[in-house]
């Protein structure tokens, strides 16, 4: 089987663009170098206030790297913190290492430690994951609460940070620049990834994993990843907090992961500036607002409670919200575009080459599957489906069919039964392995990422003909490969829109923003746009428009031509038996008749199976 290609597309370049933004991003690295010199050189006050909000920003930016990137709500980030603070501090006081030593092992340490965390809790997710990961600060705290080596209680004098040999000390207070170079790490990997094609993967798997699974994404592998990544970061984190003056355990118990948590929903979870306004105000409040430490509290309680309840989306996502409403203004009301034109070539069937596809595109021998070890949802079906064919799967409500498609697709793993794809035995492989041998899905209700547009949710399609999206997400912007890469997936993006039928107007909206029906053209573009030799589409009718179904239709003759094999399960039966060359009917999780549409249409049991007649 050929191996899956990048994607290859030409576009034209814009150098002047890329000019105007490289240019911008210069003078705001000029801005951050000219602010930090004159923080260097104010007073140890007004440096001691900035550096801890600078340390709690790094902590804030790693937490929202994955709560909102991922969707894992961490209350294990103050234990991490606490790993790097205490680590570099004993490495140095205790073991006489320079303090730039302990920096990448402190870091790497705690990376490490979360890739353990991460892993042990892999399979809880939500109010589970924060609980065990709250466990975890506990653990830490307890630890630090009573070693010897941490001073227990009591805790441990900071460090003495060296300052600038005479040459450079018109440069002020060198920790500041340290801690500065710190944030600047922090914000430029984290903003890396969000410019990323990754991006858009990571918040399918947050929002859609079932979606970004068949796109051919190891869910649980990434998820730890980044994690990991998260931990290593809030380690940096703890060494720039470990000079501040005196560590305690105090500053690292549950309560510090609560506040963490809240400094990013504050600010505005998943959003760029967010976690740093939250961070900033968190740390900033207490002496600003220099009141009763009671009436402080309850002062900042209120505060919290109004975002949570009037603003969810925090401060910056205010902002972001009031923007879309202004452009909202210019929106276009077309939908359709009145001839989408042939299939591109990037849509055939890519995996294998006409003269090597073998006659079966997919064969599933005796299934069988039950719910809980109940009732058997599927007893000893067989389905055949013909290359380059489209193949209907119907039957009444409860027949197995929804079963079935999540069988053939990998989500579910059959209990006894083989399943052939393309030749080769797939029963066995995981949901993200299918999409290598060319099978993708769509689903009855569409699994889009709402907070994207169109034209980036169908580029989370496009993940298995990409590669090392994620590593090179790290310094995504440096890359060249990246920025062609890039440019290759919008524009085979949009073209898989247009295919669909979308006009290209709607490819910036959000999903969220825009109606049902064009959600569902944008989930069948990004079952499309990887150029699938299989394609399964789990009920693509519903809530669509008449002109939408016969778009729909125009659609899957063209891609069979282009020779990919489409599975259709639908109840719109007037439409499988005009569109459909062969059709399969179930019912009560067995095999009522497999054959042409025409041979199907006319048996008497199907007939009165389903068809009511």
């Amino acid at each position: 089987m050929a191996a899956a290609t990048a994607v290859k597309v030409t576009i034209p370049q814009q150098p002047g663009h890329r000019r105007g933004r490289g240019a911008a991003w210069i003078g705001a690295l000029v801005v951050y170098v000219v602010a930090t010199l004159m923080l260097a050189h104010s007073s140890n006050y007004h440096q001691g206030l900035l550096l801890v909000a600078a340390s709690f920003a790094m902590l804030a930016l790693s937490l929202d790297l994955v709560a909102g990137m991922t969707g894992m709500y961490s209350l294990g980030h103050a234990g991490l913190f606490a790993i790097g603070a205490y680590g570099t501090t004993i490495l140095q006081s205790k073991e006489g290492w320079s303090i730039f030593a302990a920096l990448p092992v402190v870091a790497l340490a705690a990376g490490l430690i979360g890739l353990v965390v991460g892993t042990l809790s892999l399979r809880v997710s939500g109010l589970y994951f924060a609980i065990t990961t709250l466990i975890f600060t506990i653990i830490v705290n307890v630890l630090l609460s009573n070693l010897t080596i941490t001073g227990g209680y009591q805790g441990l004098p900071s460090p003495p940070f060296p300052e600038f040999p005479a040459g450079l000390s018109s440069l002020g207070t060198a920790l500041v620049w340290a801690v500065s170079a710190c944030l600047l790490v922090t914000v430029a990997v984290i903003w890396s990834i969000r410019a990323s094609a990754f991006y858009p993967v990571l918040l399918a798997i947050r929002d859609s994993e079932p979606f970004a699974a068949t796109s051919g994404v190891r869910t649980n592998l990434t998820r730890v990843l980044i994690f990991s990544l998260s931990s290593a970061l809030a380690g940096l984190a703890g060494w720039a907090f470990a000079f501040q003056g005196f560590i305690t355990p105090g500053q690292f118990d549950s309560t510090a992961s609560i506040n963490i948590l809240v400094m990013v929903i504050l600010g505005g979870i998943n959003t760029r500036l967010g976690p740093i306004v939250g961070a900033a105000f968190i740390s900033l409040f207490p002496v600003i607002v220099s009141i009763d430490p009671l009436w402080q509290e309850i002062l900042f309680g209120a505060i919290f409670v109004a975002v949570i309840v009037f603003l969810p989306e925090g401060f910056i996502g205010l902002l972001a919200r009031i923007g879309r409403m202004a452009r909202g203004r210019w929106w276009p009301a077309s939908l359709v575009t009145a001839d989408p034109g042939p299939v591109p070539d990037r849509l055939a069937a890519r995996h294998l080459p006409a003269g090597e596809r073998p006659a079966v595109a997919l064969q599933a021998q005796e299934i069988r599957f039950s719910y809980g070890g109940g009732v058997l949802a599927l007893d000893g079906v067989d389905l055949t489906v013909a290359t380059g064919t489209i193949h209907g799967l119907i039957g009444p409500n409860g027949s197995g069919k929804s079963t079935m498609v999540n069988l053939l697709s990998g989500l579910l793993k059959p209990q006894s039964g083989s399943i052939t794809i393309n030749g080769q035995r797939a029963e066995h492989l995981a949901v993200w392995q299918r999409a290598d041998l060319g099978v993708m899905r769509t689903f009855q209700s569409a699994v889009m990422v709402k907070e994207l547009t169109t034209r980036a949710n169908v580029g989370i399609g496009l993940y298995s003909r990409i590669g090392r999206l994620g590593t090179r997400s790290l310094a995504w912007p440096l890359i060249p490969s990246a920025h062609r890469d890039a440019q290759a997936m919008s524009a085979t993006s949009a073209g898989a829109l247009r295919t669909v039928g979308l006009s290209s107007r709607w490819q910036s909206s959000r999903v969220a923003d825009i109606p049902h029906g064009v959600e569902q053209l944008t989930q069948l573009a990004a079952a499309c746009v990887s150029g699938p030799s299989l394609l399964i589409l789990d009920e693509p009718l519903a809530g669509l428009s008449s002109d939408e179904v016969d778009e729909v239709a125009t659609v899957l003759r063209t891609l069979r031509d282009a020779g990919v094999t489409t599975i259709v399960i639908e109840h719109q039966t007037r439409f499988i038996f005009d569109v459909c060359d062969n059709v399969t009917v179930l019912a009560a999780g067995e095999l009522v008749r497999s054959g042409t549409a025409a041979e199907v249409r006319n048996d008497p049991r199907v007939r009165e199976v389903y068809l009511g007649q």
